[in-house]
């Protein structure tokens, strides 16, 4: 669990520590609004290397060098031991914990100068940067084996084994081998090679065709084999892949000769692994780049001095949608070749908040896949998403296990018996009618009063406000203090705009169908429109500030419901428009 991130002196932040209890293995995402610093926390994890920060000049707070960098977090490991990391300018003990990515935006301008009649013209043109998906392209290497050495070295019977090959050439097989290099080594022991020796000993004493003496090793000496510690993984590995086989005899006799691959030149074998993972990984990515990539620039990953790289066009040459989710794609690979720890962070810097619909749909698919590769890896990824988009307003975001962290935390106090009420509006442990009485009479406009003074006395809710008159009047005067620099309830802020705005056009209304019609519709923003539809336009601000009452008045659990709407009455914008609304 990631408990704390503090970040110091890095770019637009002096000092901001976050105090987060971070799961792995589910998507966070990091709500604060354009100029909070989000860009600079990203700036942070981007500028560590494996020993210590190395920022770029316009990267420190202030552009002041003399401002030391400093990136700290407390991290709490399985055994749930904490463990206090820190990254300078001079040192690192991040990095030997944790790996970390960052994928941010690759469109930058490019600007070229030209001198006309004396004058200087520039222009611009967007460019979106070369992805580079891996810094260094194995070698091509072959592993060290040959099927003859293998039957020679088991002995009389040796056309009993497999060819190796149709292991070799199974990448798929191949990636999980090398997963399980450490078990290739013990196998090489004294005492394992010795059982194994002890099998083939007795399977070179019997005599037939090579199916023949497989079937004697399936009745007699398999359960042997099965037994023999290391050996057993490899067998069972192999064993799991369909490669022609069609015996698990066959499977085991494969992780001998595999065995002896590996340890006749560990080093050789592990790079013809790597360079087998590599033309693995670049199948992998083609084919999935192929599924978005529809512009006639066809763009494909090319090997490039030594690198393998993804070149994109001109902006103008590609929609914003392609380049979006094509450069989000390709740096998710390039992630996943750097989070090789037990423990890993990969931070998106608000990537998500400009891509269209259908891209953010195929954007949250792949970064879900992609926590899964980790889970089932038994590894912790600890996805951040940087946004400025609050979740619960806008539906970027449809994660099944997301949760959201609010940076910018406020101090404001919430009325208590206030969000008590919102708690039970919306709890169907509570009686319908009561229920249906807040909704209609107190968090909506409704010039018809009621009386429940009696059932919030019992509720230790206010009396006073189980009559709708005193309850406008509560939220009225936390407006007033709102506009005049006193201490406020958001909620009843919101509440309190809400009301009014609906007071407004109900009061417009002339006849009396008109505004039955108005008041038995539901949901502030229908209410306008039907008041329109019934000749009554509300102000374009009676819409827009929307983003205030629909979100004031309901009440979640296990979330910071304060944070987003404190962030937004700091507005002074909003804050005009909801002045203007009660002048």
């Amino acid at each position: 669990m990631l408990k704390v991130i503090e970040i110091e002196h890095i770019k637009g932040i002096q000092h901001k520590r976050f105090e987060l209890d971070i799961s792995p293995n589910k998507p966070s995402l990091m709500v604060a609004p354009n100029g909070f610093g989000k860009s600079s926390l990203a700036t942070a994890f981007n500028s560590m290397n494996n020993r210590r920060i190395v920022l770029n000049e316009d990267d420190y707070h202030a552009e002041d060098e003399a401002n030391a960098p400093r990136i700290y977090i407390e991290y709490q490991k399985p055994d749930s031991s904490i463990v206090h990391l820190e990254a300078t300018s001079t040192s690192n003990t991040i990095s030997g914990e944790l790996d970390y990515f960052v994928i941010n935006n690759n469109t930058k301008p490019k600007g070229n100068a030209s001198t006309f009649g004396g004058f200087a013209n520039s222009r611009a043109t967007l460019i979106i940067e070369d992805v580079v998906l891996l810094d260094r392209i194995p070698t091509n290497t072959s592993f060290p084996f040959t099927y003859r050495n293998a039957q020679g070295r088991f002995g009389t019977n040796g056309r009993v084994l497999p060819n190796l090959s149709a292991v070799f050439s199974n990448r798929l097989l191949v990636e999980q081998i090398s997963e399980h290099y450490q078990d290739l080594q013990r196998a090489n022991g004294i005492r394992i090679q010795g059982r194994i020796n002890a099998v083939i000993d007795l399977i070179n004493n019997e005599g037939g065709t090579a199916n023949a003496l497989v079937d004697w090793v399936s009745a007699n000496v398999l359960d042997d084999l099965k037994a023999i510690d290391y050996l057993n993984t490899l067998g069972n590995l192999i064993h799991t892949f369909d490669i022609g086989y069609n015996s698990e005899s066959k499977s085991y006799l494969a992780a001998i000769q595999l065995i002896w691959s590996y340890n006749e030149n560990s080093n050789q074998f592990k790079d013809a692994c790597a360079f087998s993972n590599y033309k693995l990984d670049k199948e992998r990515f083609e084919t999935t780049l192929s599924t978005f990539n529809c512009t006639w620039r066809n763009i494909r990953a090319s090997e490039t001095r030594g690198q393998l790289v993804i070149k994109f066009p001109k902006a103008i040459h590609i929609s914003n949608g392609q380049r979006d989710i094509l450069t989000f794609i390709s740096m998710l690979f390039r992630a996943k070749r750097h989070l090789k720890k037990d423990a890993n962070i990969l931070i998106i810097d608000e990537v998500f908040d400009y891509l269209d619909d259908g891209n953010l749909t195929a954007a949250q698919y792949y970064i879900t896949t992609f926590i899964k590769e980790f889970k089932d890896q038994c590894k912790r990824l600890y996805p951040i998403i940087l946004t400025h988009l609050n979740p619960n307003y806008f539906k970027n975001f449809a994660f099944s296990n997301q949760k959201v962290y609010y940076l910018e935390k406020s101090n404001i106090q919430v009325n208590q018996h206030l969000s008590r009420m919102l708690r039970i509006r919306d709890d169907e442990a509570f009686a319908e009618p009561l229920r249906d009485d807040i909704s209609k009479h107190l968090v909506h406009y409704e010039p018809t009063h009621i009386n429940r003074r009696a059932d919030f006395r019992g509720l230790t809710i206010p009396e006073l406000w189980g009559k709708s008159d005193n309850f406008y009047q509560f939220l009225f005067g936390e407006v007033d203090n709102y506009l005049n620099g006193r201490a406020f309830c958001p909620f009843a802020v919101c509440g309190g705009v809400r009301v009014k705005i609906e007071e407004i056009a109900y009061n417009k209304l002339q006849s009396p169908e008109a505004r039955t019609a108005f008041l038995s519709t539901h949901m502030t923003r229908k209410k306008l429109e039907k008041a329109e539809e019934l000749g009554v336009v509300s102000p374009e601000s009676h819409f827009l500030l929307g983003i205030i009452y629909n979100e004031g008045m309901h009440w979640r659990d296990n979330q910071d419901n304060v944070s987003p709407i404190a962030s937004k009455l700091e507005n002074l914008t909003i804050k005009k428009l909801i002045r203007d609304v009660f002048e």
